[in-house]
């Protein structure tokens, strides 16, 4: 045991791993470079959850509040000229009856108001 122990003290090379702080220098890049790395995969998946979820969403709205589609027999039909519309009679079912008389604009001044003193 004693020649074991007088080799290790006379041996030339220095230790393997060099002195405690180089060591500690190592771990804490070593555990900077693996949290970088758990950011990046955890952002990666972030950004994929986060668009999937947003057409998901877009989905979903797009099913319930759908546009309304307008067919060419439908527009046909409903355009109409004004002389071609029947006018109810007055006593035929006692409900409301078209105006007669057209609404003319009435000339009058515009308000502005600015400032505020």
């Amino acid at each position: 045991m004693a020649r074991g122990a007088t080799i290790a003290a006379m041996s030339p090379r220095p230790p393997r791993w060099g002195s405690s702080k180089e060591v500690a220098i190592r771990r804490a890049v070593l555990a900077r470079d693996a949290g970088l790395r758990r950011i990046s995969a955890v952002t990666r998946w972030l950004i994929v959850g986060v668009v999937g979820l947003s057409g998901a969403l877009a989905l979903i709205a797009s099913n319930a509040f759908h546009g309304r589609t307008i067919s060419n027999t439908s527009a046909a039909s409903s355009v109409s000229s004004p002389s071609s519309q029947v006018a109810p009679s007055a006593g035929s079912s006692g409900g409301l009856s078209p105006a007669n008389v057209t609404p003319t604009p009435t000339p009058a001044a515009p308000v502005v108001v600015s400032g505020g003193s």
